[in-house]
């Protein structure tokens, strides 16, 4: 599961980045602790007017085409890769509105004793650089001619350095595979599906923090430092060439 994550770098920076051609609309500014109905920038192809590669915002949690209620919701924040595009939640989404969700890091918990409350992480790319999520999302009118655009992030088995942590993790794109996973018109299941594994060991570095971040209206750049005394997890090796 994936459920709170941070968003620091500016719009120029992730245009640059992950190569938008253009940006519809920005976040208010920096967020170090955004929950499910919070809002996250995530890249999509514009499937008409030369397909350009587009970087704004949506609304965190899916809301299916068929959905009949906009209202914010705690739902269908993650979807699990293995199935999403046979869910009837996600599966027009996967064919269709597929997109990356760029995100400086994330959070995730490890059960604690008995009896105390689960210790939070704090989850970055070991060079500093954003994390390009595999992403879906829906787009609808919402009145006055706006666009309301709903997102999810996929999951997947998490790999060798946040096993300890959780069992899963945020599905993470190389550049390389950025531009199969936009495409609209790729609806080759099988090859899509290819993509969604496990980030390579080493990529990333993880370390606790403050339990702080339990409280989704905290919001302070402190809510990523380290907790006294714990450090960085080393988690060794080197990263794929890919990366």
């Amino acid at each position: 599961m994936c459920g709170r994550v941070v968003t620091t770098s500016s719009p120029e920076e992730l245009s640059e980045y992950l190569g938008a051609d253009a940006i519809v609309d920005v976040l208010d500014g920096p967020d170090h602790n955004v929950a499910p109905a919070g809002r996250l920038p995530i890249v999509w192809v514009d499937p008409t007017g030369g397909r350009q590669h587009l970087l704004g915002s949506a609304r965190w949690g899916l809301l299916p085409e068929w959905a009949t209620d906009s209202s914010p919701s705690g739902r269908m924040f993650n979807a699990r890769a293995e199935t999403a595009a046979t869910k009837p939640s996600f599966r027009a989404a996967f064919r269709h509105r597929r997109c990356l969700v760029a995100v400086d890091g994330f959070y995730e918990w490890s059960p604690s004793a008995a009896g105390s409350a689960s210790q939070p992480w704090f989850v970055q790319r070991s060079d500093g650089a954003p994390l390009a999520l595999a992403g879906l999302f829906e787009a609808r009118a919402d009145g006055d001619d706006s666009v309301l655009r709903t997102c999810t992030i996929l999951t997947v088995d998490a790999n060798a350095d946040l096993a300890p942590v959780h069992h899963r993790m945020p599905a993470l794109l190389p550049e390389c595979q950025w531009t199969q996973w936009l495409d609209p018109s790729d609806h080759d299941r099988s090859s899509l599906n290819s993509l969604l594994v496990s980030a390579p060991d080493g990529l990333l570095e993880r370390h606790r923090v403050a339990r702080d971040v339990n409280d989704a209206r905290c919001k302070g750049a402190g809510l990523t430092t380290p907790m006294d005394g714990s450090g960085l997890v080393d988690t060794g090796g080197d990263q794929e060439a890919l990366w």
